[in-house]
């Protein structure tokens, strides 16, 4: 099965404790870099889903963690997110699972093309109205390739089994992004979801990223649904830090 997504990602290669921070965020895809060997770094956001004028979802604190263990090698995991459902007469509120728990390998870099594999597991740790039942595994493999100095694009394949392997899942995203210097990035991104017994949803996808120092990253974006099945539209926000005195031994 052939999985296609793109990502906001620019250096084609392992990073280093020299190496501006790289995150996943705020695109539905990741970057195919790791963080560096000994380093930790911490993504937050939030985010607002519409679903109608009168029902939306707050999902806070959508934090990932991400732990340098190799030099081209991570663990990363989401932790629990609470979401608040604004529904007339109805309180679905409660825990997400912890998400993604697993490994990411950044493999070799073939002519500027840039991949890394991740295998990770969603754990049955938050409210089953929420996220479902079981242990559901998850498996993604970015990729990127520059375009020039300035622009790149990216690629992720992702295949999930949900609803403790019953419903198999994938999820298809395709961006564009550019740069400005060293500090800025937007994108635009096309991000598609299909779920077996499921209607198929499709968002169109803008945002961008800004460096307010080497290790700590703003973030904003803003996405609309393409098709009858799909949310309104969604507006987030995100801060994410590296630390790289996490464990000073590491070189």
């Amino acid at each position: 099965m052939l999985i296609s997504a793109f990502c906001i990602c620019l250096p084609a290669h392992a990073t280093d404790k020299e190496s501006d921070i790289e995150t996943n965020r705020p695109s539905f895809t990741f970057s195919s870099i790791v963080v560096p060997k000994g380093s930790i770094q911490v993504e937050n956001g939030s985010q607002y889903v519409s679903l109608d004028p009168r029902k939306g979802i707050l999902d806070l604190p959508e934090t990932q963690i991400r732990v340098g263990l190799l030099k081209r090698t991570e663990f990363q995991m989401f932790v629990p997110s609470y979401l608040f459902f604004h529904r007339p007469g109805q309180t679905n509120d409660g825990v997400t699972d912890l998400q993604e728990v697993g490994i990411k390998q950044q493999l070799p870099c073939i002519k500027g093309l840039q991949t890394s594999f991740i295998g990770s597991l969603n754990l049955p740790t938050g409210r089953r109205f929420i996220s479902g039942p079981g242990v559901q595994p998850v498996f993604r493999l970015p990729a990127s390739i520059p375009i020039g100095k300035t622009n790149q694009l990216c690629a992720m394949p992702t295949f999930a089994l949900f609803d403790s392997g019953a419903s198999p899942a994938y999820q298809q995203t395709v961006m564009y992004n550019h740069s400005f210097g060293k500090k800025a990035i937007v994108f635009i991104e096309y991000a598609g979801f299909f779920k077996l017994g499921t209607p198929v949803i499709n968002f169109a996808h803008l945002g961008g990223e800004y460096k307010i120092t080497p290790r700590n990253q703003i973030d904003l974006h803003f996405g609309v649904g393409l098709n009858r099945d799909a949310p309104n539209l969604f507006v987030g926000a995100g801060y994410s830090f590296r630390i790289d005195k996490f464990c000073p031994s590491s070189k």
